[in-house]
Protein backbone atom coordinates (compact mmCIF):
# COMPACT_ATOMS: atom_id res chain seq x y z
CA UNK A 1 0.00 0.00 0.00
CA UNK A 2 1.44 3.30 -0.75
CA UNK A 3 0.68 6.95 0.65
CA UNK A 4 -1.78 7.54 -2.90
CA UNK A 5 -3.46 4.49 -1.98
CA UNK A 6 -4.34 4.60 1.67
CA UNK A 7 -7.13 7.62 0.71
CA UNK A 8 -9.09 4.93 -0.84
CA UNK A 9 -9.75 3.84 2.16
CA UNK A 10 -11.07 6.61 4.14
CA UNK A 11 -15.16 6.17 3.50
CA UNK A 12 -14.27 2.25 5.04
CA UNK A 13 -13.08 3.82 7.95
CA UNK A 14 -15.30 6.29 8.41
CA UNK A 15 -17.90 3.79 8.04
CA UNK A 16 -16.82 1.68 10.78
CA UNK A 17 -15.41 4.61 12.96
CA UNK A 18 -19.17 5.79 12.89
CA UNK A 19 -20.76 2.56 14.27
CA UNK A 20 -18.24 2.78 17.31
CA UNK A 21 -18.12 6.56 18.11
CA UNK A 22 -20.96 8.35 20.06
CA UNK A 23 -20.17 11.28 17.82
CA UNK A 24 -19.31 12.36 14.68
CA UNK A 25 -16.62 14.40 15.66
CA UNK A 26 -15.34 11.51 17.33
CA UNK A 27 -15.69 9.12 14.67
CA UNK A 28 -13.20 11.57 12.36
CA UNK A 29 -10.94 12.26 15.13
CA UNK A 30 -10.68 8.44 15.38
CA UNK A 31 -10.10 7.89 11.15
CA UNK A 32 -7.69 10.95 11.22
CA UNK A 33 -5.04 9.20 13.94
CA UNK A 34 -5.50 6.18 12.00
CA UNK A 35 -4.73 7.44 8.99
CA UNK A 36 -1.59 8.98 10.15
CA UNK A 37 -0.36 6.08 11.77
CA UNK A 38 -0.54 4.32 8.45
CA UNK A 39 1.17 7.11 7.12
CA UNK A 40 3.97 6.75 9.61
CA UNK A 41 4.38 2.84 9.12
CA UNK A 42 4.47 3.46 5.22
CA UNK A 43 7.32 6.05 5.42
CA UNK A 44 8.99 4.18 7.86
CA UNK A 45 8.99 1.50 5.19
CA UNK A 46 6.72 -1.14 6.66
CA UNK A 47 4.89 -3.42 3.99
CA UNK A 48 1.70 -3.71 4.17
CA UNK A 49 0.36 -6.66 2.25
CA UNK A 50 -3.46 -6.31 3.19
CA UNK A 51 -4.34 -3.06 3.63
CA UNK A 52 -7.81 -3.53 5.05
CA UNK A 53 -6.91 -5.51 7.44
CA UNK A 54 -4.31 -3.79 8.46
CA UNK A 55 -6.19 -0.24 8.78
CA UNK A 56 -8.91 -1.90 10.48
CA UNK A 57 -6.71 -3.64 13.14
CA UNK A 58 -5.39 0.01 13.61
CA UNK A 59 -8.28 1.60 13.91
CA UNK A 60 -9.89 -0.46 16.75
CA UNK A 61 -6.52 -0.27 18.59
CA UNK A 62 -7.24 3.66 18.37
CA UNK A 63 -10.51 3.34 19.75
CA UNK A 64 -9.68 1.20 22.47
CA UNK A 65 -6.72 4.16 23.24
CA UNK A 66 -9.38 6.45 22.97
CA UNK A 67 -11.72 4.67 25.09
CA UNK A 68 -9.10 4.15 28.10
CA UNK A 69 -8.31 7.70 27.74
CA UNK A 70 -11.86 8.52 28.37
CA UNK A 71 -12.08 6.60 31.45
CA UNK A 72 -9.16 6.89 32.85
CA UNK A 73 -8.79 10.59 33.12
CA UNK A 74 -8.99 11.72 36.89
CA UNK A 75 -11.69 13.07 38.20
CA UNK A 76 -10.34 14.12 41.57
CA UNK A 77 -7.41 15.72 42.21
CA UNK A 78 -4.96 14.36 45.28
CA UNK A 79 -1.24 13.72 44.79
CA UNK A 80 -0.27 10.18 46.85
CA UNK A 81 2.23 7.95 46.26
CA UNK A 82 3.72 4.89 48.51
CA UNK A 83 4.01 6.69 51.86
CA UNK A 84 1.65 9.69 50.06
CA UNK A 85 4.35 12.80 50.05
CA UNK A 86 3.24 15.97 49.72
CA UNK A 87 1.87 17.68 46.21
CA UNK A 88 5.22 19.34 45.46
CA UNK A 89 7.29 16.38 45.68
CA UNK A 90 5.24 15.11 42.50
CA UNK A 91 5.38 15.86 38.98
CA UNK A 92 1.86 16.86 37.96
CA UNK A 93 2.23 15.77 34.12
CA UNK A 94 4.11 12.30 35.55
CA UNK A 95 2.00 9.38 34.76
CA UNK A 96 2.67 8.38 38.81
CA UNK A 97 0.32 11.23 39.65
CA UNK A 98 -2.68 10.85 37.20
CA UNK A 99 -2.45 7.30 38.48
CA UNK A 100 -2.83 7.82 42.13
CA UNK A 101 -5.47 10.41 41.60
CA UNK A 102 -6.99 7.42 39.73
CA UNK A 103 -6.97 5.15 42.46
CA UNK A 104 -8.29 7.76 44.59
CA UNK A 105 -10.85 8.11 42.54
CA UNK A 106 -12.26 4.30 42.88
CA UNK A 107 -11.81 4.68 46.90
CA UNK A 108 -14.96 4.44 48.01
CA UNK A 109 -16.86 7.57 50.30
CA UNK A 110 -15.50 6.49 53.51
CA UNK A 111 -12.29 6.63 52.81
CA UNK A 112 -11.79 8.76 49.81
CA UNK A 113 -13.59 11.66 51.78
CA UNK A 114 -10.43 11.66 54.42
CA UNK A 115 -8.30 10.87 52.10
CA UNK A 116 -9.22 14.22 49.89
CA UNK A 117 -9.53 16.47 53.31
CA UNK A 118 -6.31 15.57 54.66
CA UNK A 119 -4.14 15.38 51.78
CA UNK A 120 -5.25 17.46 49.28
CA UNK A 121 -7.13 20.01 51.44
CA UNK A 122 -4.32 19.86 54.21
CA UNK A 123 -6.94 19.55 57.17
CA UNK A 124 -5.91 17.98 60.12
CA UNK A 125 -6.63 14.99 61.75
CA UNK A 126 -8.74 16.67 64.39
CA UNK A 127 -10.67 19.47 61.72
CA UNK A 128 -11.64 15.90 59.38
CA UNK A 129 -13.11 14.14 62.50
CA UNK A 130 -15.44 17.81 63.82
CA UNK A 131 -16.25 18.08 59.66
CA UNK A 132 -17.34 14.13 59.45
CA UNK A 133 -18.95 14.02 63.15
CA UNK A 134 -16.26 10.73 63.72
CA UNK A 135 -13.54 9.97 66.51
CA UNK A 136 -10.21 11.05 65.52
CA UNK A 137 -9.08 7.59 65.79
CA UNK A 138 -11.26 6.60 63.34
CA UNK A 139 -9.92 9.27 61.23
CA UNK A 140 -6.62 7.82 61.26
CA UNK A 141 -7.39 3.98 60.33
CA UNK A 142 -9.35 5.51 57.35
CA UNK A 143 -6.44 7.08 55.89
CA UNK A 144 -4.20 3.87 56.97
CA UNK A 145 -6.39 1.78 55.26
CA UNK A 146 -7.06 4.47 51.95
CA UNK A 147 -3.10 4.62 51.63
CA UNK A 148 -3.03 0.27 52.12
CA UNK A 149 -5.65 0.50 49.01
CA UNK A 150 -3.84 2.74 47.16
CA UNK A 151 -0.39 1.49 47.09
CA UNK A 152 -2.25 -2.33 46.63
CA UNK A 153 -3.44 -0.94 43.60
CA UNK A 154 -0.65 1.26 42.31
CA UNK A 155 0.86 -1.20 40.03
CA UNK A 156 -2.16 -2.82 39.20
CA UNK A 157 -4.05 -2.97 36.16
CA UNK A 158 -7.99 -4.20 37.51
CA UNK A 159 -10.35 -2.90 34.22
CA UNK A 160 -12.73 -5.42 32.53
CA UNK A 161 -13.96 -5.52 28.96
CA UNK A 162 -16.89 -3.66 30.77
CA UNK A 163 -15.29 -0.13 31.04
CA UNK A 164 -14.09 -0.40 27.06
CA UNK A 165 -16.72 -2.86 25.62
CA UNK A 166 -20.17 -2.09 27.33
CA UNK A 167 -22.47 -5.52 26.91
CA UNK A 168 -26.43 -5.00 27.06
CA UNK A 169 -28.69 -6.66 29.91
CA UNK A 170 -32.37 -6.22 29.00
CA UNK A 171 -34.83 -6.64 32.39
CA UNK A 172 -38.11 -8.03 32.32
CA UNK A 173 -40.14 -9.78 35.25
CA UNK A 174 -42.45 -11.88 36.52
CA UNK A 175 -45.51 -10.61 38.54
CA UNK A 176 -46.86 -6.97 38.79
CA UNK A 177 -44.52 -3.91 38.47
CA UNK A 178 -44.45 -0.98 40.49
CA UNK A 179 -46.01 3.16 40.32
CA UNK A 180 -42.69 3.98 38.22
CA UNK A 181 -42.64 0.93 36.33
CA UNK A 182 -40.00 -0.75 38.62
CA UNK A 183 -37.66 -2.80 37.78
CA UNK A 184 -37.64 -1.73 34.19
CA UNK A 185 -37.32 2.04 34.99
CA UNK A 186 -34.41 1.21 37.57
CA UNK A 187 -32.13 0.14 34.57
CA UNK A 188 -33.64 0.84 31.18
CA UNK A 189 -31.68 1.77 28.38
CA UNK A 190 -28.49 3.07 31.11
CA UNK A 191 -25.23 0.70 30.15
CA UNK A 192 -23.58 1.79 33.04
CA UNK A 193 -26.54 0.43 35.32
CA UNK A 194 -26.25 -2.62 32.92
CA UNK A 195 -22.67 -3.32 33.09
CA UNK A 196 -22.83 -2.83 36.89
CA UNK A 197 -25.06 -5.59 37.41
CA UNK A 198 -23.37 -7.72 35.34
CA UNK A 199 -19.89 -6.92 37.50
CA UNK A 200 -21.81 -7.56 40.50
CA UNK A 201 -23.17 -11.16 39.75
CA UNK A 202 -20.91 -14.00 39.79
CA UNK A 203 -19.79 -12.49 43.33
CA UNK A 204 -20.12 -9.69 45.85
CA UNK A 205 -18.35 -6.87 45.13
CA UNK A 206 -16.78 -3.81 46.53
CA UNK A 207 -17.90 -0.18 45.18
CA UNK A 208 -13.61 0.27 44.62
CA UNK A 209 -13.97 -3.13 42.45
CA UNK A 210 -16.76 -1.96 40.55
CA UNK A 211 -15.72 1.09 39.92
CA UNK A 212 -12.30 -0.23 38.73
CA UNK A 213 -13.86 -2.83 36.60
CA UNK A 214 -16.28 -0.05 34.58
CA UNK A 215 -13.62 2.50 34.83
CA UNK A 216 -15.79 5.05 36.43
CA UNK A 217 -15.32 7.03 39.68
CA UNK A 218 -16.86 5.51 42.80
CA UNK A 219 -17.95 9.29 43.60
CA UNK A 220 -20.39 8.59 40.44
CA UNK A 221 -20.93 5.13 40.84
CA UNK A 222 -22.41 5.16 44.68
CA UNK A 223 -25.06 6.70 43.67
CA UNK A 224 -26.14 4.57 41.25
CA UNK A 225 -25.57 1.26 43.58
CA UNK A 226 -27.71 2.74 46.08
CA UNK A 227 -30.29 3.31 43.64
CA UNK A 228 -30.08 0.18 42.58
CA UNK A 229 -30.21 -1.60 46.50
CA UNK A 230 -32.85 0.49 47.23
CA UNK A 231 -34.93 -0.87 44.35
CA UNK A 232 -34.46 -4.35 44.95
CA UNK A 233 -32.38 -5.34 42.15
CA UNK A 234 -28.90 -5.48 44.20
CA UNK A 235 -28.36 -6.73 47.86
CA UNK A 236 -25.90 -5.19 50.27
CA UNK A 237 -23.74 -7.39 52.61
CA UNK A 238 -21.43 -5.75 54.82
CA UNK A 239 -19.18 -3.56 52.33
CA UNK A 240 -20.36 -5.83 49.44
CA UNK A 241 -23.08 -5.53 47.18
CA UNK A 242 -24.63 -8.43 44.38
CA UNK A 243 -27.21 -8.43 41.50
CA UNK A 244 -30.09 -10.05 43.60
CA UNK A 245 -31.78 -11.80 39.91
CA UNK A 246 -31.00 -14.14 37.35
CA UNK A 247 -29.26 -13.42 34.51
CA UNK A 248 -29.79 -15.28 31.49
CA UNK A 249 -26.99 -15.79 28.60
CA UNK A 250 -26.57 -16.68 25.43
CA UNK A 251 -25.24 -19.99 26.51
CA UNK A 252 -28.40 -20.82 28.41
CA UNK A 253 -30.65 -19.48 25.66
CA UNK A 254 -29.27 -22.22 22.97
CA UNK A 255 -28.47 -25.00 25.30
CA UNK A 256 -32.00 -26.36 24.15
CA UNK A 257 -32.76 -24.48 21.00
CA UNK A 258 -32.24 -27.76 18.71
CA UNK A 259 -34.50 -30.17 21.25
CA UNK A 260 -37.31 -27.73 20.69
CA UNK A 261 -37.09 -26.81 16.77
CA UNK A 262 -36.69 -30.95 16.66
CA UNK A 263 -39.94 -31.36 18.37
CA UNK A 264 -41.78 -28.98 17.04
CA UNK A 265 -41.30 -30.57 14.04
CA UNK A 266 -42.28 -33.71 15.37
CA UNK A 267 -45.38 -32.37 17.21
CA UNK A 268 -46.80 -29.38 15.30
CA UNK A 269 -49.24 -31.74 13.16
CA UNK A 270 -50.87 -33.14 16.43
CA UNK A 271 -50.80 -29.95 18.02
CA UNK A 272 -51.58 -27.85 15.27
CA UNK A 273 -54.88 -30.58 15.03
CA UNK A 274 -56.04 -29.59 18.73
CA UNK A 275 -55.16 -26.03 18.33
CA UNK A 276 -57.94 -26.38 15.57
CA UNK A 277 -60.46 -27.49 17.01
CA UNK A 278 -60.13 -24.56 19.80
CA UNK A 279 -60.21 -22.26 16.75
CA UNK A 280 -63.30 -23.71 15.56
CA UNK A 281 -65.57 -23.07 19.21
CA UNK A 282 -63.76 -20.00 19.03
CA UNK A 283 -65.62 -19.06 16.25
CA UNK A 284 -68.72 -20.29 17.18
CA UNK A 285 -68.68 -17.40 19.83
CA UNK A 286 -70.81 -14.18 19.14
CA UNK A 287 -67.75 -11.88 20.42
CA UNK A 288 -65.66 -13.65 17.63
CA UNK A 289 -68.47 -12.90 15.18
CA UNK A 290 -68.92 -9.33 15.55
CA UNK A 291 -65.15 -8.73 14.63
CA UNK A 292 -63.33 -7.75 11.34
CA UNK A 293 -61.31 -10.02 9.78
CA UNK A 294 -58.07 -8.44 10.69
CA UNK A 295 -59.36 -8.08 13.90
CA UNK A 296 -60.60 -11.99 14.22
CA UNK A 297 -56.96 -13.10 12.87
CA UNK A 298 -55.14 -11.16 15.67
CA UNK A 299 -57.93 -13.18 18.35
CA UNK A 300 -57.12 -16.10 16.85
CA UNK A 301 -53.26 -15.10 17.21
CA UNK A 302 -54.01 -14.45 20.69
CA UNK A 303 -55.83 -18.01 21.41
CA UNK A 304 -53.37 -19.92 20.03
CA UNK A 305 -50.15 -18.64 21.32
CA UNK A 306 -52.00 -18.92 24.73
CA UNK A 307 -52.95 -21.96 24.43
CA UNK A 308 -49.38 -23.23 23.14
CA UNK A 309 -47.31 -21.27 25.89
CA UNK A 310 -49.79 -22.57 28.29
CA UNK A 311 -49.38 -25.88 28.00
CA UNK A 312 -45.83 -25.87 27.43
CA UNK A 313 -45.41 -24.08 30.72
CA UNK A 314 -47.93 -26.23 32.63
CA UNK A 315 -45.44 -29.28 31.72
CA UNK A 316 -42.10 -27.46 33.17
CA UNK A 317 -43.86 -26.30 35.98
CA UNK A 318 -45.58 -29.98 37.21
CA UNK A 319 -41.35 -31.71 36.11
CA UNK A 320 -40.39 -28.98 38.59
CA UNK A 321 -42.73 -29.43 40.98
CA UNK A 322 -44.56 -26.01 40.57
CA UNK A 323 -44.04 -22.23 39.96
CA UNK A 324 -44.34 -20.42 42.92
CA UNK A 325 -47.90 -19.03 43.95
CA UNK A 326 -47.88 -15.55 43.56
CA UNK A 327 -48.71 -14.68 46.79
CA UNK A 328 -45.36 -15.62 47.80
CA UNK A 329 -44.04 -12.68 45.54
CA UNK A 330 -41.53 -10.38 48.02
CA UNK A 331 -42.88 -7.32 47.86
CA UNK A 332 -41.10 -4.63 46.35
CA UNK A 333 -41.02 -1.10 46.57
CA UNK A 334 -44.13 1.28 45.24
CA UNK A 335 -46.57 -1.58 45.38
CA UNK A 336 -44.84 -3.72 43.09
CA UNK A 337 -44.72 -7.50 43.25
CA UNK A 338 -42.09 -8.99 41.57
CA UNK A 339 -38.99 -11.31 40.34
CA UNK A 340 -37.00 -9.74 37.84
CA UNK A 341 -34.54 -11.30 35.22
CA UNK A 342 -31.85 -10.16 32.82
CA UNK A 343 -31.17 -11.24 29.60
CA UNK A 344 -27.21 -10.61 28.78
CA UNK A 345 -25.83 -10.06 25.27
CA UNK A 346 -22.19 -9.26 24.65
CA UNK A 347 -20.85 -6.06 23.16
CA UNK A 348 -21.52 -5.70 19.52
CA UNK A 349 -23.95 -8.81 19.47
CA UNK A 350 -25.31 -9.44 15.78
CA UNK A 351 -29.45 -9.13 16.94
CA UNK A 352 -30.09 -9.26 13.45
CA UNK A 353 -28.52 -12.95 12.60
CA UNK A 354 -29.47 -14.22 15.97
CA UNK A 355 -30.16 -17.97 15.54
CA UNK A 356 -33.43 -17.97 18.10
CA UNK A 357 -34.70 -14.56 17.39
CA UNK A 358 -37.73 -15.95 14.87
CA UNK A 359 -38.92 -18.19 17.82
CA UNK A 360 -38.14 -15.68 20.73
CA UNK A 361 -42.08 -15.01 22.63
CA UNK A 362 -42.90 -13.18 25.98
CA UNK A 363 -45.28 -13.95 28.66
CA UNK A 364 -48.59 -12.65 28.62
CA UNK A 365 -48.75 -8.91 29.16
CA UNK A 366 -51.48 -6.73 30.28
CA UNK A 367 -51.83 -3.17 30.81
CA UNK A 368 -54.83 -2.16 32.68
CA UNK A 369 -56.48 1.40 33.55
CA UNK A 370 -59.52 2.26 35.46
CA UNK A 371 -62.05 4.98 35.02
CA UNK A 372 -61.54 5.67 31.41
CA UNK A 373 -64.25 7.48 29.50
CA UNK A 374 -67.18 5.29 29.90
CA UNK A 375 -65.39 2.12 31.07
CA UNK A 376 -64.91 1.34 34.77
CA UNK A 377 -61.64 -0.98 33.58
CA UNK A 378 -59.65 -1.35 30.26
CA UNK A 379 -56.79 -3.96 29.67
CA UNK A 380 -55.15 -4.43 26.63
CA UNK A 381 -53.75 -8.21 26.69
CA UNK A 382 -50.75 -8.94 24.58
CA UNK A 383 -47.66 -11.13 23.63
CA UNK A 384 -44.74 -10.17 22.23
CA UNK A 385 -43.47 -12.09 19.39
CA UNK A 386 -40.63 -11.66 16.18
CA UNK A 387 -41.95 -9.36 13.38
CA UNK A 388 -41.50 -12.51 10.93
CA UNK A 389 -44.08 -14.43 13.01
CA UNK A 390 -46.96 -12.76 13.89
CA UNK A 391 -45.72 -9.17 12.17
CA UNK A 392 -44.83 -6.98 14.90
CA UNK A 393 -42.29 -6.72 18.11
CA UNK A 394 -45.36 -5.58 20.29
CA UNK A 395 -42.61 -4.29 22.85
CA UNK A 396 -41.96 -2.02 20.97
CA UNK A 397 -45.68 0.10 21.54
CA UNK A 398 -46.22 -2.13 25.23
CA UNK A 399 -46.21 1.68 26.98
CA UNK A 400 -49.36 1.40 29.63
CA UNK A 401 -51.05 4.07 28.02
CA UNK A 402 -51.59 2.81 25.00
CA UNK A 403 -55.08 1.41 26.48
CA UNK A 404 -56.26 4.80 26.79
CA UNK A 405 -55.42 6.01 23.26
CA UNK A 406 -56.82 2.78 21.60
CA UNK A 407 -59.83 3.32 23.64
CA UNK A 408 -59.96 6.75 22.85
CA UNK A 409 -60.19 5.80 19.32
CA UNK A 410 -62.08 3.09 19.52
CA UNK A 411 -64.69 5.43 20.80
CA UNK A 412 -64.02 7.90 18.47
CA UNK A 413 -63.11 10.26 20.71
CA UNK A 414 -59.67 11.65 18.83
CA UNK A 415 -60.10 15.34 20.16
CA UNK A 416 -58.91 13.81 23.51
CA UNK A 417 -55.69 12.56 21.72
CA UNK A 418 -54.57 16.02 22.47
CA UNK A 419 -54.30 15.00 26.22
CA UNK A 420 -52.15 11.86 26.19
CA UNK A 421 -48.68 11.79 26.31
CA UNK A 422 -46.63 13.23 23.17
CA UNK A 423 -44.59 10.38 22.81
CA UNK A 424 -48.05 8.16 22.18
CA UNK A 425 -49.08 10.34 19.41
CA UNK A 426 -45.59 10.16 17.82
CA UNK A 427 -46.21 6.48 17.90
CA UNK A 428 -49.54 7.01 15.88
CA UNK A 429 -47.73 6.16 12.56
CA UNK A 430 -45.83 3.16 13.85
CA UNK A 431 -49.28 1.71 15.21
CA UNK A 432 -50.83 2.53 12.00
CA UNK A 433 -47.50 0.54 10.39
CA UNK A 434 -48.31 -2.50 12.69
CA UNK A 435 -52.40 -2.74 11.73
CA UNK A 436 -53.23 -1.80 14.73
CA UNK A 437 -55.25 1.14 13.58
CA UNK A 438 -56.48 2.01 10.26
CA UNK A 439 -57.48 5.73 8.40
CA UNK A 440 -61.17 5.39 7.33
CA UNK A 441 -61.75 7.09 4.04
CA UNK A 442 -62.89 9.99 5.72
CA UNK A 443 -59.36 10.30 6.74
CA UNK A 444 -60.55 9.54 10.84
CA UNK A 445 -58.45 6.86 12.89
CA UNK A 446 -60.03 3.46 13.94
CA UNK A 447 -58.81 0.93 15.72
CA UNK A 448 -57.78 -2.60 14.27
CA UNK A 449 -57.64 -4.71 17.31
CA UNK A 450 -60.34 -6.96 18.94
CA UNK A 451 -62.06 -5.24 21.95
CA UNK A 452 -64.51 -7.46 23.77
CA UNK A 453 -65.80 -7.07 26.93
CA UNK A 454 -64.27 -8.30 30.26
CA UNK A 455 -66.41 -11.85 30.28
CA UNK A 456 -65.71 -12.53 26.66
CA UNK A 457 -61.92 -12.40 27.91
CA UNK A 458 -62.70 -14.44 30.46
CA UNK A 459 -64.49 -17.12 28.29
CA UNK A 460 -62.07 -16.97 25.60
CA UNK A 461 -59.35 -18.39 28.37
CA UNK A 462 -61.34 -21.03 29.71
CA UNK A 463 -61.35 -22.27 25.51
CA UNK A 464 -57.91 -21.72 25.75
CA UNK A 465 -57.67 -24.01 28.87
CA UNK A 466 -59.89 -26.74 27.68
CA UNK A 467 -57.90 -27.20 24.76
CA UNK A 468 -54.18 -26.60 26.67
CA UNK A 469 -55.40 -29.97 29.06
CA UNK A 470 -55.87 -31.95 25.79
CA UNK A 471 -51.98 -30.66 24.36
CA UNK A 472 -51.02 -31.82 27.94
CA UNK A 473 -52.87 -35.15 28.67
CA UNK A 474 -51.44 -36.12 24.96
CA UNK A 475 -47.93 -34.53 24.46
CA UNK A 476 -46.66 -34.38 28.38
CA UNK A 477 -44.08 -36.75 28.28
CA UNK A 478 -42.51 -35.53 25.09
CA UNK A 479 -42.56 -31.98 26.12
CA UNK A 480 -41.40 -32.80 29.20
CA UNK A 481 -38.05 -33.96 27.78
CA UNK A 482 -36.95 -30.26 26.87
CA UNK A 483 -37.26 -29.41 30.96
CA UNK A 484 -33.47 -29.85 31.18
CA UNK A 485 -30.00 -27.59 31.34
CA UNK A 486 -31.52 -25.43 34.41
CA UNK A 487 -29.39 -22.36 34.46
CA UNK A 488 -26.38 -22.53 37.31
CA UNK A 489 -26.55 -19.78 39.47
CA UNK A 490 -24.00 -18.29 41.39
CA UNK A 491 -23.03 -19.69 45.05
CA UNK A 492 -24.71 -16.74 47.02
CA UNK A 493 -27.85 -16.16 45.21
CA UNK A 494 -30.26 -17.69 47.17
CA UNK A 495 -33.57 -15.67 46.21
CA UNK A 496 -34.12 -17.23 42.62
CA UNK A 497 -36.56 -19.61 42.93
CA UNK A 498 -36.45 -23.17 40.77
CA UNK A 499 -38.61 -22.42 38.28
CA UNK A 500 -37.10 -19.71 36.91
CA UNK A 501 -33.82 -21.67 36.85
CA UNK A 502 -36.19 -23.48 33.95
CA UNK A 503 -37.27 -20.71 32.07
CA UNK A 504 -35.37 -21.07 29.07
CA UNK A 505 -35.46 -24.43 28.83
CA UNK A 506 -38.39 -24.71 26.79
CA UNK A 507 -39.44 -21.24 25.92
CA UNK A 508 -38.76 -21.40 22.50
CA UNK A 509 -40.73 -24.64 21.64
CA UNK A 510 -44.61 -22.73 21.70
CA UNK A 511 -43.73 -20.21 18.98
CA UNK A 512 -41.46 -22.51 16.70
CA UNK A 513 -44.80 -24.93 16.75
CA UNK A 514 -46.77 -22.06 15.15
CA UNK A 515 -43.65 -21.10 13.16
CA UNK A 516 -44.01 -24.71 11.84
CA UNK A 517 -47.28 -24.46 11.28
CA UNK A 518 -47.22 -21.30 9.15
CA UNK A 519 -43.92 -23.13 6.94
CA UNK A 520 -46.61 -25.92 6.11
CA UNK A 521 -49.25 -23.33 5.13
CA UNK A 522 -52.21 -24.16 8.10
CA UNK A 523 -51.94 -20.44 9.52
CA UNK A 524 -52.16 -16.71 8.13
CA UNK A 525 -51.68 -18.57 4.63
CA UNK A 526 -52.37 -15.58 2.30
CA UNK A 527 -52.51 -13.00 4.91
CA UNK A 528 -49.66 -10.53 4.36
CA UNK A 529 -50.36 -7.96 6.96
CA UNK A 530 -49.40 -8.08 10.87
CA UNK A 531 -51.27 -10.28 13.08
CA UNK A 532 -49.93 -9.30 16.19
CA UNK A 533 -51.67 -11.63 19.79
CA UNK A 534 -53.34 -8.19 21.34
CA UNK A 535 -56.73 -7.57 22.01
CA UNK A 536 -58.44 -4.75 24.26
CA UNK A 537 -60.78 -5.90 26.55
CA UNK A 538 -63.46 -3.17 28.31
CA UNK A 539 -65.57 -3.32 31.52
CA UNK A 540 -68.14 -0.76 31.45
Amino acid sequence: MTKNELTEYADMLMQLAAGKCDSIEDARDLVQETMLAALSAIEKGKEIVSPKSFLCTVLNRKYYDMLRLKYRKPTVSIDVIEDIPYEESIDEESDDAEKIRLCLSHLTSIYREVMVSYYMNGKSVEEIAKLLSIPEDTVKNRLFTGRKHIRKEFTMESYTKQSYEPDDLFISNSGFVGLNDEPFSLVGDDRIRMNLLILAYEKPVTISELSKGIGIAAAYIEPIVDSLVAGQLMKRVSDRVYTDFIIYTEKDRVANLDLELKLAKELCEGIWSIVSGGLDELRQCDFYKQQSKDQAIKLESYFILRTIQSATLNVRDSVIGGREPFDRYPDRPNGGKWYAMGSLYPHSYDYKNCPYSRYFVSGEAVHTQNNVFDATEISMCSYDTDPSVLGVNYKDISNPSYPKLLYSVYLGKTEALEMLDRKLIEDIDTMLDDNLMIRGEDGKLKINIPVITMSDRWTLYSISNKYEKEIVDKYKDKIAGLIKNPVKLPRHLKSVPKWLRYLECCSFFPVAVICEAKDRGQFLEGYDRPAPAVMLCVER
